[in-house]
């Protein structure tokens, strides 16, 4: 029996996450090498410490983008993360509230640059992605797919 897409299987959206020993300029240097490519950076967020370092991105596309990582022996992580739109300033408080309400924890969050509709979205890292998901969508928040974000 085939798998309808967009019914029963989710399009994830993926979140890599590249550390390094912290050293000035590697954070240019990672998006130049990706932009380079021909990929865009939708989503970005930097975590500095006084030896180590992490960033977490999202991009158009994750698959090119892991394969340029592995090429250029990057080491990595993935996770998936929930991409919801805001559609006015209220909308954050809304969407943080209705995770609450559900007892779903937020872990961080940080802001998708552009998206194909040029809307403001908000990239969330949740204790639960699938509930997570289910409890916004359920709520009348628009969630975002890969295909959204996707050239």
């Amino acid at each position: 029996m085939a798998v309808k897409r967009g019914v029963t299987q989710r399009d994830r959206v993926v979140q890599f996450t590249v550390s390094r020993e912290t050293k000035d300029g590697w954070m240019s240097d990672l998006v130049n090498l990706i932009a380079v490519n021909g990929n865009y950076i939708l989503g970005i967020m930097g975590e500095y410490g006084l030896e180590m370092s992490c960033v977490r991105f999202v991009t158009d596309s994750p698959e090119e983008v892991r394969a340029l990582l592995n090429a250029y022996k990057i080491h990595f992580c993935e996770r998936e993360v929930i991409v919801v739109c805001l559609k006015n300033l209220d909308n954050l408080d809304g969407i943080l509230r209705c995770l609450k309400t559900s007892e779903i924890s937020v872990l961080y969050a940080y802001g998708l640059i552009i998206n194909a509709a040029n809307r403001a979205s908000l990239i969330l890292m949740v204790d639960d992605i699938a509930m997570g998901t289910e409890v916004l969508g359920r709520s009348g928040y628009e969630v975002l797919e890969q295909g959204d974000l996707s050239r």
